[in-house]
């Protein structure tokens, strides 16, 4: 279960990891950009519309990160190496309410390869029960929201390609491999 305490260190490592970093123009795909910060958290009512609005129930984790961290404050770069393509911007860690359609959107992709996505994790070893409801966190991500609120797994799903993982046992396993 995510503590108060690993949030809290969470948030002041990444934000200096960030205000340390560059973006890297060698490098393609989304780079944070550096300085972003996270945005302030939500009170427990905005978690409960952001809950209702998707008509799902979080996991106490997830519930937990966003009363401290509601997304980052700045976009992501795509950034293109060497092509000479100028870089895009992307929203970040998602926001509730400001990205409330890109999240709504990414819900209804999702539920379009539901089936495909099901046996790939299947081959894997992970049941992605019918009642499971897939919530984005950032990029592809999403935390698997089922009945049992202490659960908080998450996935990495690339619908184009039907590719499925278990990308994190835990919220707090996938925090800490994606951002640390």
């Amino acid at each position: 279960m995510i503590t108060a305490g690993f949030l809290a260190e969470f948030k002041r490592a990444t934000e200096a990891k960030s205000k340390n970093k560059s973006i890297d123009p060698a490098i393609s795909g989304f780079q944070i950009r550096p300085e972003a910060r996270w945005n302030p958290g939500l009170s427990e009512e905005l978690i409960a519309e952001y809950q209702a609005v998707l008509n799902v129930r979080f996991p106490n984790d997830f519930k937990a990160l966003l009363r401290e961290m509601n997304g980052t404050d700045l976009s992501r770069l795509n950034v293109y190496a060497s092509t000479g393509h100028s870089h895009l911007e992307w929203v970040g860690v998602y926001s509730y309410p400001r990205d409330l359609k890109i999240v709504k959107d990414m819900i209804e992709l999702i539920r379009s390869s539901r089936g495909d996505i099901a046996r790939d994790l299947a081959e894997q070893g992970f049941e992605l029960r019918a009642e499971a409801n897939l919530v984005p966190i950032y990029e592809h991500r999403y935390v698997v929201c089922v009945p049992n609120a202490d659960s908080s797994v998450v996935l990495s799903i690339v619908v184009h390609d039907t590719d499925a993982i278990v990308y994190g046992a835990s919220l707090a396993e996938y925090l800490e491999r994606e951002f640390l």
